[in-house]
């Protein structure tokens, strides 16, 4: 189900982001009404204050994006260009400073400058990225999730059958 799921979320990207910024909607709020009635319960507990704000943040957050979805997908993504060009800027620094791998670091360069690009790119391509970035990325990870269960699942059971 899982590759299923990858290859309809690669296909129709705008859908799929829609969707998997809803969920997130759904988690922030459904988190927030947890941490809420959690601080109540026990409220004797140290934490009360802190764990009901942070419930009442959750909870509008929630609504915020459940409600807002485009400006959330928008905010999601600028998110996301911006951490891959952070990422591959320290993933590039990090690689020539500790020389990670000695001989192999250059993989990490590579990584780097590939992650730098990717982050460049989503921001280039903003606000119309927002439109395919979340789902294909969610897409491309449920693919490859399936994939590797999938693999793995047939090899366990080609060394049942094999025994």
């Amino acid at each position: 189900m899982l590759i299923v799921a990858g290859i309809l979320a690669i296909a129709l990207p705008a859908i799929a982001s829609a969707f998997f910024t809803s969920v997130i909607g759904w988690i922030a709020l459904l988190s927030g009404i947890a941490m809420i009635v959690g601080s109540f319960v026990s409220h004797p507990i140290r934490g009360f204050w802190l764990t009901l704000i942070v419930g009442i943040l959750y909870l509008i957050a929630g609504i915020y994006i459940l409600s807002n979805l485009e400006a959330a997908l928008l905010s999601l993504t600028l998110g996301f260009g911006i951490l891959f060009i952070v990422e591959g800027i320290y993933t590039i620094i990090m690689a020539f400073v500790h020389k990670a791998g000695h001989r192999m670091s250059w993989m990490m360069v590579i990584n780097g400058v590939i992650t730098l690009i990717l982050g460049i790119m989503v921001l280039n391509g903003f606000p119309y990225s927002a439109l395919w970035l979340i789902g294909l990325y969610a897409g491309i990870s449920l693919l490859f999730s399936g994939s590797s269960l999938l693999a793995a699942a047939l090899s366990v059971r080609r060394s049942t059958i094999a025994s």
